[in-house]
């Protein structure tokens, strides 16, 4: 009896050996669109971060950027060219001496940095909308977006106030205009606006805000109050600086699916999210940068 059985136990485990079947599926390929992010600002020289969408499954040490490509920003009728930054190599390790292989354009407060720049300064102007245009000339791709101006939405308040543990929250305020629909970014830095980073060559990169708020006129804030503000975490002597950015609808709506977008990538049960995009011909966010900033110290 016990040999029926052994024997029996042996069949089966040859008949799933026989049913185990390798399955190769095998994914369509993926189009890589033209990835734009470009934030002008007023006095400042135009500045462009010109990469492109990678696959699931590429070298995340491949490097993303599009090399080559003629970049034009125009307004008011004048074309700017962009020149490309100087490049060393295709190699974007983070631990390299010089990230990403190459010397970036950085903003002015060095909390971005970019491959594509001009020493034209952008003008001051809501009357006349800003042409972003990009060609690709190794693979054959176009890409351009539309913004203009909006006037900046000046800070209305900005305080701290203290518990009985001897912690102050920080509040930063704004009014809304009741005539008009509105978008306003409110952040929240300590101390300074940049922190160096490591290596022989150190690239400034913008310090991460205690707080930084996307929020719209709909609801209570609309002709009210815009006001957002920390929990208890600062001591007497802390220095903070507090911004408000006053958004197109395009640049509200990117900020906010690209949040989701990290939500949805760091939660197994999340919803892929699709990232709102102004950019016709690829993805990304072609705006201005429309802000008023202050700077306090918790007394």
């Amino acid at each position: 009896m016990r040999y029926l059985v052994c024997l029996s136990l042996f069949l089966v485990l040859i008949a799933c050996e026989d049913m185990e079947t390798v399955v190769e599926v095998e994914l369509p390929p993926i189009e890589k669109k033209l990835v734009i992010e470009c934030y002008l600002e007023a006095g400042q020289p135009y500045r462009l971060l010109l990469t492109e969408t990678k696959d699931y499954f590429d070298d995340l040490k491949a490097c993303p950027f599009v090399r080559k490509a003629i970049v034009v920003i125009t307004h008011g009728g004048i074309k700017d060219t962009l020149n490309e930054a100087f490049f060393f190599n295709d190699n974007c390790d983070v631990d390299d001496i010089i990230p990403y292989g190459f010397l970036p354009y950085l903003s002015p407060d060095s909390t971005r940095f970019f491959n594509y720049g001009s020493t034209s300064l952008c003008p001051l102007d809501y009357t006349q909308p800003f042409i972003v245009e990009v060609w690709d000339t190794i693979s054959n791709r176009y890409a351009t977006a539309t913004t203009q101006f909006l006037p900046p939405s000046p800070i209305l308040d900005f305080k701290t106030e203290f518990n009985n543990s001897g912690k102050a929250y920080a509040l930063l305020t704004t009014e809304d205009d009741p005539n008009t629909e509105n978008y306003y970014r409110l952040v929240l830095h300590e101390t300074s606006l940049t922190k160096k980073g490591e290596g022989l060559l150190p690239i400034p990169v913008g310090r991460k805000p205690r707080f930084d708020r996307v929020l719209d006129d709909g609801g209570i804030f609309n002709g009210n109050v815009v006001t957002t503000a920390s929990n208890y975490r600062f001591e007497s002597g802390d220095t903070l600086i507090g911004t408000i950015y006053h958004l197109e609808k395009h640049y509200h709506d990117y900020l906010e699916s690209v949040r989701d977008a990290q939500g949805a990538n760091n939660s197994p049960f999340g919803q892929p999210a699709a990232i709102q995009s102004n950019i016709t011909g690829g993805t990304g966010i072609f705006t201005f940068l429309s802000y008023d900033r202050d700077t306090i110290y918790v007394p």
